[in-house]
């Protein structure tokens, strides 16, 4: 996956911190759920089970077929957790 759509993704997530229309998250998870369910391959490709399990939670967290719902706050938790494992971790999922 190229570094640009890493930081996109993360850049998304912390922008869902704010408070935004419904429609604007609809758009996140199928981007994070994308991302994630790439890293979760690559790293498991890589055979580094650490990061398979956390990407693949993060994969499930952010499925857009089969949304989970959660308060607010639990988002917000979630975003910022998900942006900052991108970041940290983006040179496990870029080529």
């Amino acid at each position: 996956m190229p570094v640009q759509l890493i930081y996109i993704t993360a850049a998304l997530l912390f922008i869902d911190l704010i408070p935004l229309p419904a429609g604007f998250h609809n758009i996140l998870t199928v981007m994070a759920g994308g991302t994630f369910a790439w890293g979760t391959y690559v790293n498991s490709l890589k055979k580094i089970p650490l990061l398979v399990l956390v990407y693949a939670l993060f994969t499930i967290l952010y499925n857009p077929v089969m949304e989970i719902e959660l308060n607010r706050q639990l988002w917000i938790f979630a975003d910022l957790a998900a942006g900052i494992l991108l970041l940290a971790t983006k040179d496990h999922i870029q080529q």
